[in-house]
């Protein structure tokens, strides 16, 4: 999960100029590395979740969902990128010092 906060971060630093347009890729690069992202944290499992509550996995998990199923509802670019801006490198710093259970805890 950190590598792909490390890469949105990389992304995010060309500006939110570059994201708003469709010619640099750096909206959809985002979008993919923030898939892969949660795909990564769901694969760690409910207990390293249940481990890391201060992780706001809901609002991961609900945005994943926005840009996985956007058939169900108006994407809204922006919620992805104040989530990249101002959420994710709060997440990330929670990752470095993240509790991973022991089995069968």
């Amino acid at each position: 999960m950190l590598r792909y906060c490390e890469t949105i971060a990389h992304w995010v630093d060309r500006g939110h100029g570059a994201y708003r347009d469709p010619e640099s890729g750096v909206q959809a690069t985002i979008e993919r590395q923030f898939e892969r992202f949660e795909e990564a944290g769901n694969a760690l499992g409910a207990p390293f979740r249940k481990a890391n509550p201060s992780i706001p996995w809901g609002p991961i998990f609900e945005i994943r969902n926005e840009l996985s199923h956007p058939y169900q509802r108006v994407y809204d670019p922006e919620k992805l990128w104040r989530f990249a801006t101002v959420d994710l490198p709060r997440i990330a710093r929670r990752l470095r010092s993240a509790k991973f259970p022991r089995d069968g805890e």
